[in-house]
């Protein structure tokens, strides 16, 4: 059984038990108009005349009374026991009912009430959720810069070494300075074309100019040893002509490369 269905049976029985007993107190004096009811019936009834009901109920029109109206009978006047009965019947039935609707009224409303304190905590417990997710995001996103900014220096570092000119001594042990070109990957074509005339083959040749090396160019391989002066020269006469064959004729037509 609901609980807004208990407190309305719990309410409308004292309220039945009240009326029920007022109704034996003014039962001597109080009667329900029943349907077909006239004053002039009623005065009959009750050995009383319609003057007197007027009077006693202060009507105002001895020819208009309406069904469940309540009619004060004088004091001392007997009324009929069923009448009486049938009276407080009706007055305990109707504040039964009145009694039912105000305690569904206050059950119902009580439990809105708990429900809108649910909605609110669930609510609230959301909102909370959402805060702590989007503090986390806010601290993920923070820490990522981090540590890319920590590798970053390691990244940049890699240059500095390939480029040490401490590698840039004379030609190292295996053979002539053109045995270690022909073997890194240099042609015949390159070494005759470009090498010899440049540098003369000589691997540390550095001109006034801040020429250096093999090929004769500013580039950062020029100080490295034959080995990455070779694919220096093979990457760089690729890159800028197209190929060894272009860059070899571009020397030989215009004295430079």
């Amino acid at each position: 059984m609901s609980k807004v269905k208990q407190t309305a049976l719990a309410v409308a029985g004292v309220a039945s038990v009240f009326v029920a007993g007022s109704s034996i107190v003014d039962a001597a004096s109080t009667y329900t108009v029943k349907q077909g009811d006239t004053l002039s019936q009623l005065a009959d009834k009750f050995n009383m005349t319609v003057d007197d009901l007027i009077k006693s109920n202060n009507l105002k029109d001895a020819d208009m009374i309406f069904v469940d109206q309540k009619i004060e009978v004088p004091d001392g006047q007997d009324l009929d026991a069923a009448d009486v009965a049938s009276s407080a019947d009706d007055t305990a039935s109707e504040a039964a009912s009145l009694a039912m609707s105000q305690a569904a009224s206050s059950a119902a409303a009580s439990e809105a009430a708990a429900a809108s304190s649910a909605a609110a905590a669930s609510s609230a417990a959301a909102s909370q959720a959402a805060a702590q997710k989007a503090a986390a995001s806010e601290a993920t996103q923070q820490a990522t810069p981090a540590a890319v900014q920590t590798s970053a220096p390691a990244q940049q570092a890699a240059p500095t070494q390939q480029a040490a000119p401490a590698q840039a001594a004379a030609p190292a042990a295996g053979g002539s300075t053109k045995a270690q070109f022909l073997a890194a990957g240099g042609t015949e074509a390159l070494w005759n074309s470009v090498v010899m005339p440049e540098s003369g083959g000589n691997a540390n040749a550095v001109s006034p100019n801040g020429y250096r090396g093999l090929g004769q160019t500013k580039e950062g391989w020029g100080s490295g040893s034959v080995a990455s002066q070779t694919a220096g020269m093979v990457n760089y006469a690729n890159s800028r002509y197209g190929s060894i064959q272009n860059a070899t004729a571009f020397r030989a037509a215009n004295g430079w490369w």
